[in-house]
């Protein structure tokens, strides 16, 4: 089977790391040939792909909707290599891919939507049309095959959830007693995302304080890691509470193991959410999480009782949630933990592949 991947980008975010989780080792499977193009530009993790043997072609188009020279290249790309499968992750990939497989008479053609979509008007209408031409749409959890079939871009019976999957290190470090293992002491939460407005990391910062003003015999802290445009707002709102030691930023990590494990609760703070293998690389490490209760963010803890959900909007119920971990103890948070663990065997790359197979074969 000739399987052709088409994302927007292949540098550092949700689609790209689901790639890097799975992709080497579907790559291995006997008689799967996988092809990787990037409608823009390449970066991070395309170098990675690379150099596990995976075959990457980096477009640098603009991939914005609509661009019609794209379109005509990514046709005569699917021409030349034939593939029997092609899988387009995200908006401008779906929209570009989808059409020109359909333009180029590839027989197995797939859409997934990577996220709660927010289209409106002209674009609900274009993707409607657009969806019709794949021959199934894989959402990445039950919220958002609810959204799309809802805003009446496509029937439920042609979508198919597939949890997004994570590391394969990821569930070796948990599965090796890591829990509290910690290298600091003190009482620590940590967070792993873009810092972009939707992260709600603001009110998380927050939340945080006046956690820290109402438990001042507590070490409390709060770790950080990741990067983006608002990382110099929140590192000044940080700076100017008088807690600045407490929160800590991280930036971008290669490895995100260490700071989990070095942790008590993850937080999962969005405003809005499709998924997230942020909070299942979490749960496989052990951790107990405090979850925004938007989109698929629940779905991911399941019925694990792993953690607790909260409204993002009341920066109150955050700091209740943040409030009552403290109060747990060490052996109810173990618990806790021990029940995300077994419960982030769901998204195990092996079984994601394998469901990505089933669906491809129907």
């Amino acid at each position: 089977m000739k399987i052709s991947r088409v994302v927007t980008e292949l540098d550092f975010g949700g689609v790209e790391q689901v790639l890097a989780n799975s992709l080497p080792q579907l790559v291995k499977m006997t008689g799967v040939d996988v092809h990787v193009i990037v409608l823009g530009k390449g970066g991070r993790v395309s170098a990675l792909l690379k150099s596990q043997g995976v075959s990457v072609e980096i477009l640098n188009f603009n991939p914005r909707i609509p661009n019609f020279k794209l379109l005509l290249k990514l046709r005569k790309v699917f021409q030349h290599n034939r593939p029997d499968v092609i899988h387009c992750q995200g908006s401008e990939a779906n929209f570009h891919g989808i059409l020109a497989g359909w333009l180029a008479n590839v027989p197995r053609i797939f859409g997934e939507e990577i996220g709660i979509p927010n289209h409106h008007g002209f674009w609900k209408y274009l993707f409607r049309w657009v969806y019709r031409k794949a021959d199934q749409v894989i959402a990445i959890s039950e919220a958002v095959k609810e959204s799309i079939v809802a805003l009446g871009e496509v029937d439920a019976g042609k979508v198919q959830v597939i949890y997004n999957p994570i590391a394969q290190r990821i569930f070796k470090q948990g599965a090796n007693g890591n829990y509290r293992k910690k290298e600091e002491t003190g009482f620590r939460f940590v967070t792993t995302c873009r810092l972009v407005p939707i992260k709600n990391l603001e009110r998380l910062i927050r939340a945080f304080l006046r956690l820290a003003d109402s438990n001042p015999s507590l070490h409390l802290y709060l770790d950080i890691v990741g990067e983006g445009p608002d990382r110099v707002k929140l590192e000044r709102l940080a700076a100017d509470s008088g807690y600045g030691n407490r929160i800590r930023f991280w930036g971008f990590q290669e490895d995100v193991f260490p700071f989990l494990r070095n942790a008590d609760v993850f937080v999962l703070p969005s405003l809005r959410e499709g998924s997230s293998v942020a909070l299942a690389e979490a749960m496989a490490i052990g951790l107990p999480s405090l979850v925004t209760e938007v989109g698929g963010a629940g779905e991911v803890l399941g019925n694990s009782d792993a953690g607790m959900l909260v409204n993002p909007l009341d920066e109150s119920e955050i700091l209740r949630g943040m409030q009552q971990f403290l109060q747990l103890g060490e052996e109810r948070l173990k618990e806790m933990g021990n029940r995300a663990v077994a419960e982030s065997k769901r998204f195990y790359p092996e079984a994601y592949n394998q469901s990505l197979l089933a669906v491809y074969n129907q």
